[in-house]
């Protein structure tokens, strides 16, 4: 699929023994982070847990690299995204829900199911098992996976049990990762689904795989009627998509994109702003120079992570969602993110000499974005990779959303909060961006409380934005109980309890309420009038 790929020193073997135990000069520290996590009235029981995990995962030894690829980690160029040093299963997965409910599975001894209540009891029980980052990031295509069993019972117990079902999907998986996707097609699940959404406000992100094309215009409208309370779901662009993958996709968690049956092995990221510093003050020696540079120790990190998964944990040997066929290891690939892209281009442009040329605001800044994510894209795509068949040899690009102790730098390619432009210069400026970013990435508009009443001017930007190349759109109120925080959705109850010390359910609004603590300004958004 891939040709001209640039291959990896062979590779960095043998791994440094992951079992060797903890350093010991680390050993005090390691027991204050554990007794921290124990002694804290912030966490319930279930995050104690999760965090006494990570503590654990974080005292093995990394995984072998060169001195040159350590390095960047060090300095702050290349990010880890708090995978743990030593991974032992993929980032994120996608299982075939489809043949699960079609063939049932030995090993959860579920039967194949024959009507709405096998179905989504079905899906429940295998959420609970679903082998990524400790939660199922991916829930399915819901509409696609129960449409086909709407008429097993009359429209008021499909109703019910839809409710129930996404009641305990909340209840029971309590994070804003968790992501079902809907669309392009109207179906009744697809109704059913945004009005019972929109009556149980749950956290649960969703996407609409929108299509001007294919999804019908009152049922757009009444998906923006959510998004304009809710914040969701998400209006993705998927012609724009399906050119990249095909039908063969699924979008998890925050908005990150993969093959059905498939998943993400690790999500290395590189700054931007920090990778700008190695440079001279000149745009060849950035783009022919630096990018590849950095390309290429990010590809020998994400290998290192692979391998450790693949070669030393053995995670698709005796493996049970493999073995039936709901997951395959040749739909694999691994995401070589990005952020900080407005904090590198506009530091490059300060030393060109023009330091008040701002990415969304300049175009000659603008252009250099487009140029440093074309860069980078091409550096990425060169490179070969084990076990990335999912992606023809190669990483994934992304545009990775942020996490609570980035400081001083924005999410992925976005213009940073609150300094928007006017709206078509915002919208142009980062859809520029997005023709590389296969692997996710997401502009987030609010408007104000104007917007309720008029959602067709909604759709006409959204379809404005997909023509000037924005991948996937979040839209939202200004007065929404709901706050987009990056890529994820955080109560502003729970941003408010959380300032108060208080204990909080989704272990996601812990983490977005310290991005927001990080970023005081990020909910100043430019609030869009229509």
């Amino acid at each position: 699929m891939k040709t001209n790929q640039k291959k990896l020193p062979e590779p960095f073997l043998p791994f440094e023994n992951l079992t060797e135990g903890l350093i010991p000069e680390k050993l005090p520290e390691f027991k204050k982070s554990i007794q921290d996590v124990m002694r804290s009235h912030e966490l319930i029981y279930e995050q104690k847990r999760d965090a006494l995990s990570g503590i654990a995962m974080d005292a093995l030894a990394y995984p072998s690299i060169s001195a040159e690829a350590r390095a960047m980690i060090e300095e702050g160029i290349i990010c880890l995204l708090s995978e743990g040093a030593g991974p032992y299963h993929p980032r994120y997965v996608a299982p075939l829900y489809e043949r699960l409910l079609h063939n049932g599975s030995d090993f959860l001894e579920l039967k194949p199911a024959v009507d709405l209540y096998d179905a989504t009891a079905s899906l429940i029980t295998a959420y609970k098992y679903v082998p990524s980052a400790g939660l199922p990031v991916f829930i399915g295509r819901i509409d696609e996976l129960l449409e086909p069993f709407y008429d097993t019972v009359t429209p008021l117990e499909a109703r019910k049990v839809l409710r129930t079902f996404w009641l305990l999907v909340d209840r029971l998986n309590p994070s804003a990762f968790v992501h079902a996707n809907i669309g392009p097609q109207r179906t009744r699940i697809g109704e059913l689904l945004l009005d019972i959404d929109r009556q149980l406000k749950t956290l649960t992100n969703l996407t609409l795989r929108f299509d001007t094309q294919i999804t019908p215009h009152d049922f757009a409208l009444k998906a923006i009627g959510n998004a304009l309370e809710l914040t969701k779901p998400y209006f993705l662009n998927h012609p724009r998509m399906v050119q990249d993958w095909g039908e063969d996709y699924g979008i998890a968690s925050c908005y990150n994109s993969m093959r059905l049956g498939g998943g993400i092995f690790t999500l290395v990221r590189v700054n931007l702003k920090e990778m700008v510093k190695l440079a001279e003050p000149s745009l060849d020696d950035l783009l022919q120079r630096v990018i590849p540079m950095v390309a290429e120790k990010q590809m020998e990190v994400i290998q290192s992570r692979i391998r450790t998964i693949v070669e030393d944990v053995g995670w698709f040997e005796q493996n049970y969602w493999v073995e039936e066929g709901l997951i395959m290891k040749e739909k694999f690939t691994a995401y070589a993110a990005v952020y900080a892209l407005a904090e590198g281009v506009n530091d490059m442009m300060a030393r060109l000499g023009r330091p008040q040329a701002r990415f969304g605001h300049d175009a000659q800044a603008n252009h250099l974005a487009g140029d440093m994510i074309a860069a980078l894209h091409a550096s990425v795509k060169k490179i070969s990779l084990p076990y990335c068949e999912g992606w023809g040899g190669s990483a994934c690009f992304h545009a990775q959303v942020g996490i609570n102790t980035d400081v001083g730098v924005t999410p992925g390619v976005r213009v940073p909060s609150g300094e928007e432009p006017d709206l078509y210069a915002h919208l142009r400026a980062e859809g520029h961006t997005h023709e590389w970013i296969e692997g996710g990435v997401s502009t987030i508009l609010e408007f104000d409380q104007t917007a309720a009443g008029n959602p067709e001017a909604v759709l006409d930007i959204i379809k404005g934005a997909f023509k000037v190349g924005v991948r996937n759109l979040s839209i939202g109120s200004a007065n929404s109980e709901f706050v987009r925080v990056t890529g994820y959705l955080i109560r502003r109850s729970d941003l408010e309890a959380a300032r108060e010390h208080k204990a909080l359910r989704h272990s996601s609004s812990i983490v977005g309420s310290g991005f927001l603590q990080t970023k005081p300004n990020h909910l100043q958004r430019v609030t869009r009038k229509v």
